[in-house]
């Protein structure tokens, strides 16, 4: 709405322009002459009056006007209090002044308080100081305090912050270092890199301890300088942290005022800002005052000072400051350190010199059981190159190094007495390894030593040294088998395979031919197969094995025996050529290896495959090598020769079970076993009456079967362990077969002669087998064929109700399984298949797909053009169904399409109104009911007087009561047996609970239901319940008035009745 009466008018919104720029301009006579008092609290189009326009551009002369003159003035503005806005906006502090003076909110409480919009929003420090002088320095409950939350914006600039600071400090008496919620104000702002800020807060009072020790790298000299006298200022600034960035002047300052001289000399020491002299001038005057020139330091490992100059400086040959504590009492080894430790990693050979000169004991164990060596061989270490290390080392030598000393090596060991040699091979270079085995001949090798000669990356000369003090060490324990639950030992021949270094192998087994030539574990000829070694290597290795037929076990979860020649088949393909497999099959067998050997299940099973030979081994590498079957022949292999626990040849297997070998291998090892002189026997049959073809049926190799069949396989043989044909096996026994091979399969025995409408074990053809388990290309073909679509199986099943019946996920596409059904129903109606159809067990499609809630099936038939009338074994169509038992979806879909009747009326005589009170969504199905009511559908009463109240008892459903009253002016209505609707309601055998069997009592009685309405025989509602054992009922029924008597005469004459149920009639008389 306009302001002006001329824009009430219609007229341009010129003046409404002029208004406003008046209004922001603060112009008062512009503003009167404009704006008629009526339309003082009128809005324009945004909903904004002009108060607001005034408020929002700080036009103080203009509210004062609004205002006087009856501008309504409300608790909020856009979401906040109106001074908490006009601080948004960024207002005077005379409009802020005089809106406070008038009473204007200053809280609202969604909105932002004054103070943290004065934050937010980055305003003037006269704003702020404002702000805390009328509503005070609060913040928020939740919110930082706010010393941080000032230093922390991102919006308000460094000036502002510097004088707000100092003035929370300094007038309002704000801790600085208050909060201990959040990271230090110093450690924050040093985090930030905001020294501009630091050094403010600084002189504030902030506590610097936690970021002392870096102010000098960071901000200079010349400020850490600038900001010492404000620093030792404040009691909270801990000398201890502070005094080594202090200069000399005022270093010395404090020493002379102080009488805490705890620490003094290990702060002269660390400190960066004095030079030696500095530092012993300093030094001078705190002994003078009593300082401990072995003061420690206060860390979980206290050092001296001598260590922690040491520690902290590159000294050299510069000892000035050293030797200045020395001849003052320091101590070289103190409180578990030695400073000539820190020497010695340093690499300062000098300093090491120097202090072995002034005394330092070389052969010290520290605190953590070090000794020098340790600080010579550690990777942290600064030397330059090995020959400098040996020089370090050499040094200690010559004064006195004892190597016998041990010492602690090994993170979280349980032991610290590692010996020296056993420390140095396991992480120093081979020529240091090399210079200590010279130096020292005679020292102990222990096994370690040994394996590490093996295992560590080490000159193969320096190995053959330490190994050669001991060559017959047995490594205990070394291999563990999961399967077996057992160690076993290890020696080095089969350590230095399996750290592949195959030049030391070959001197192992030069040197030492009797060392163990075994493993336990993995045999040794596969584990230098996998090292790559050359031929002539693993022959070696061969040869000195003493039981190539020793088994090792395999595949923890599933545990398997095997040979080193069956391994070596199954494992070792990648490592060698063809022909280099053939030589070192033979000398495997020269050196008797078995070749009937096989993998063995050691947990023997009825219906696995429990040894797998030679030639399966082969196959499962994918790589056809005929030289290697020849060798197989050559040493008396027969391929179809039953073996195993399954009583079927290795041809077989490898047909029957093997999917990872292709259809293609498989021919190629018939043709070369055929070509060879040997011939399949068709005939025979494993232990579940499986041929070979019907094995090849089962994995779908239509390639194989061809073959098979060509050479006089009987393609109408019937087995296996579902005593099925070769088709329905190609098309049911695996769900994951490549759709289209399936059906290629399917497609190869149709043309060999297979009958398509045999029927199997699941009273299935081809096709419903196809059709249940999802195989839609094989079901094409079956099409293709002419399978009979229409065929009905003794259970009244068809391919058309199989495909919705399957329980299995479609073996085409497990994850688009209705999709899948779906263009199989498709198919079938495509090529003849009626979907209307139905048996005397079986309901028709559109009805099966509504009770089996298989929407995607339900849509796909609907737009197959079939009969939405159809009627199922009863007399029912699918919408009767979906309503009665159906997902509401359903209904929808059918109450939507044109071809739908309602008037239709099933074999019971029951119209569709029936199923509207049958429907356990009762709100839903009342909907219906009354919908068909409006509509005059035509009800019926069903078969033997049953009538659609009776129906509405027998389901208990209680809300149907008002609309049906209309209908049945007599609730005592009875059908052929005798009942009424009530005796219906305390009888029916269907699942419901009690509470709403009573509730529906209740209404029949409230419709003037008679309570005591007797059956033909006798017997009233209460016998009904009492034998139907509806207590809760019983109860319900006596409370109306029901006759117990008569309840109590007609049970005692019904025989096996329980007792329990007479007495409780009688205890309710």
């Amino acid at each position: 709405m306009s302001f002006l009466k001329k824009f009430l008018k219609l007229e341009s919104h010129s003046q409404d322009d002029t208004l406003v720029e008046a209004i922001k301009n603060d112009n008062l006579k512009k503003v009167t002459a404009l704006l008629n008092i009526e339309d003082i609290n009128k809005e324009d189009e945004d909903f904004k009056t002009p108060l607001v326009f005034a408020l929002n551009h700080s036009s103080l002369n203009v509210t004062k006007f609004l205002i006087e003159n009856g501008a309504n003035l409300e608790e909020t503005l856009e979401g906040n209090s109106i001074i908490s806005h006009l601080i948004k906006v960024n207002a005077s502090i005379e409009m802020l002044d005089y809106m406070r003076s008038i009473g204007a909110s200053t809280i609202y409480e969604y909105g932002q308080s004054p103070l943290e919009m004065a934050i937010k929003t980055a305003s003037s420090f006269e704003t702020f100081k404002y702000i805390f002088e009328n509503f005070g320095t609060n913040i928020p409950e939740g919110k930082k305090y706010l010393i941080h939350e000032i230093a922390d914006s991102e919006n308000i600039d460094f000036k502002t912050k510097v004088k707000l600071l100092e003035l929370l400090v300094k007038e309002y008496d704000f801790d600085i270092n208050e909060d201990e919620s959040e990271l230090h104000l110093s450690s924050k702002l040093f985090n930030k890199r905001d020294f501009e800020l630091l050094a403010e807060v600084i002189k504030l009072g902030a506590c610097v301890n936690s970021v002392a020790s870096n102010l000098l790298t960071f901000m200079g000299e010349k400020k850490v300088k600038e900001l010492s006298s404000h620093i030792l200022k404040y009691p909270i600034n801990n000398p201890k942290y502070i005094l080594e960035i202090l200069d000399f002047d005022t270093f010395k300052e404090y020493i002379l005022n102080t009488n805490n001289i705890n620490g003094i000399l290990l702060s002269i020491t660390k400190s960066t800002m004095l030079h030696d002299k500095q530092k012993i001038q300093l030094a001078k005057i705190a002994l003078e005052k009593g300082a401990n020139i072995n003061e420690l330091t206060t860390s979980d490992h206290p050092t001296n000072v001598l260590y922690t100059f040491t520690s902290h400086f590159d000294i050299g040959k510069n000892t000035l400051y050293l030797d200045f504590l020395l001849d003052n009492g320091a101590k070289i080894e103190d409180n578990g350190f030695s400073a000539l430790f820190t020497a010695i990693m340093e690499n300062d050979i000098s300093l090491v010199k120097h202090l072995l000169n002034k005394g330092a004991d070389v052969n010290f164990v520290n605190y953590f059981d070090n000794t020098a060596i340790n600080f010579i061989i550690s990777p942290k270490a600064k030397f330059n190159n090995v020959q400098e290390k040996i020089k370090m080392f050499e040094l200690l030598i010559e004064n006195g190094l004892d190597m016998n000393i041990k010492l602690s090596h090994y993170q979280n060991s349980g032991s610290n007495y590692t010996p020296a040699i056993e420390a140095i091979i396991d992480i120093s270079e081979s020529e240091f390894v090399e210079y200590v085995l010279e130096k020292f001949p005679n020292i102990e090798i222990n096994d370690t030593v040994i394996r590490y000669a093996i295992t560590r990356d080490i000159d193969i000369n320096v190995a053959k040294k330490i190994i050669a003090y001991n060559p017959y060490v047995i490594f205990e324990n070394e291999k563990y088998s999961k399967i077996k639950e057992k160690y076993y030992d290890s020696g080095i021949l089969e350590l230095a395979i399996d750290n592949e270094k195959e030049e030391l192998v070959n001197h192992i087994l030069d040197t030492y031919s009797d060392v163990k030539s075994y493993g336990e574990l993995v045999s040794l000829v596969i584990k230098a197969i996998y090292s790559k070694f050359s031929i002539n290597t693993i022959k070696r290795v061969i040869s000195i094995d003493p039981d190539l037929n020793r088994l090792y076990y395999v595949f923890s979860d599933d545990p398997h025996s095997e040979t080193t020649l069956i391994r070596f088949l199954r494992s070792c393909h990648e490592y060698l050529t063809q022909e280099q497999r053939v030589e070192i099959l033979r000398e495997l067998v020269k050196y008797n290896a078995d070749i009937y050997a096989s993998l063995t299940r050691l947990e023997a099973t009825k219906s696995n495959l429990d040894n797998v030979g030679i030639l399966v081994q082969q196959a499962l590498n994918n790589v056809f090598e005929p030289k290697v079957l020849e060798f197989f022949l050559e040493s008396g292999f027969d391929p179809y020769k039953p073996t195993a626990n399954l009583n079927e040849s290795q041809m077989h297997s490898l047909i029957n079970r093997f999917g990872q070998v292709s259809d293609e291998s498989c021919i190629e090892y018939l043709e070369f076993f055929k070509e060879k002189g040997f011939k399949v026997d068709f005939e025979h049959k494993n232990v579940f009456d499986t041929d070979i073809l019907l094995g090849a049926a089962m994995m779908n190799r239509p390639k194989t079967i061809k073959w098979l069949i060509d050479h006089g396989a009987n393609v109408h043989v019937i087995g296996g362990f579902d005593n099925s044909p070769a088709l329905h096996k190609a098309i049911s026994n695996y769900d994951n077969t490549n759709p289209m091979l399936r059906a290629k399969t399917v497609k190869v025995l149709i043309e060999a002669g297979c009958d398509i409408e045999q029927i199997d074990s699941e009273q299935f053809t081809p096709l419903m087998s196809a059709a249940n388990y999802g195989c839609f290309e094989s079901v094409r073909v079956l099409l293709e064929a002419k399978a009979n679509p229409n065929f009905f199986n003794e259970a009244g099943e068809s391919a058309v109700h199989r495909a919705i019946l399957g329980e299995v996920k479609a073996y085409d596409d497990k994850e688009n399984s209705n999709l899948v059904r779906s263009k199989i129903l498709a198919v079938l109606k495509d090529t003849g298949a009626d979907l209307n159809q139905s048996s005397n067990e079986v309901l028709p499609a559109l009805h099966l797909s509504i009770i089996r809630d298989k929407k995607d099936i339900f849509n796909t038939l609907l737009q197959l053009d079939l009969d939405l009338n159809a009627l199922d074994m009863l007399g029912r169509t699918p919408l009767m169904v979906a309503i009665a038992y159906g997902d509401i979806y359903y209904v929808n879909r059918l109450m939507s399409n044109k071809k739908i009747k309602l008037d239709i009326v099933d074999n019971n005589n029951e119209s569709i109104h029936f199923s509207a009170v049958i429907r356990s969504d009762t709100s839903m199905g009342l909907k219906m009911l009354k919908y068909f009511i409006e509509k005059k559908v035509p009800l019926t009463n069903g078969a033997g007087g049953f009538t659609l109240l009776h129906t509405a008892g027998y389901y208990a459903n209680f809300k149907a009561i008002d609309i049906l009253k209309e209908f049945f002016p007599d609730f005592n209505i009875k059908d052929s047996q005798g009942f009424t609707p009530l005796h219906w309601t305390v009888y029916s055998n269907i699942d419901i609970e009690q509470d709403l069997r009573i509730q529906m009592i209740r209404e029949l009685v409230e419709n003037k239901a008679n309570i005591n309405e007797r059956l033909p025989n006798g017997e009233n509602a209460l016998t009904l319940a009492v034998y139907a054992g509806f207590k809760d009922v019983s109860d319900e029924l006596i409370s109306l008035g029901c006759d117990i008597q008569v309840a109590l005469n007609t049970l005692e004459n019904i025989e096996g009745v329980p007792s329990e149920a007479i007495e409780y009639l009688k205890s309710r008389i």
